[in-house]
């Protein structure tokens, strides 16, 4: 059974270390990255984010919460993001969206 789309609220832009731009929209992208295409340090923070999206994908997380573990994996591997928040927003809240 396919999982449908799992749209952050707040795209994140990944600056890869060759210099590449990426944009992650959702949990699937995000994931399919991280098992995919990631080619870099594994620490703690990069299985931290694959097991968070992964859980997401299967409701048992929030998309955001989701969407922050992503962040700080890209982070914690030398990577920056432009996840800058809207004003106003806090960490690990809001960023789900309704699929009903």
């Amino acid at each position: 059974m396919l999982n449908p789309e799992l749209v952050w609220m707040t795209p994140v832009t990944v600056h890869m270390k060759d210099g590449a731009c990426q944009v992650f929209a959702s949990v699937n992208d995000a994931l399919d990255f991280l098992e995919g295409d990631w080619a870099i340090y594994r620490g703690r923070q990069y299985n931290r984010a694959v097991q968070t999206c992964r859980r997401a994908l299967n409701r048992v997380t929030p998309v955001a919460i989701a969407r922050e573990a992503f962040i700080d994996a890209c982070r914690d591997a030398g990577m920056s993001t432009g996840a800058d928040r809207p004003p106003g927003a806090k960490t690990g809240t809001g960023g789900q969206r309704s699929l009903a």
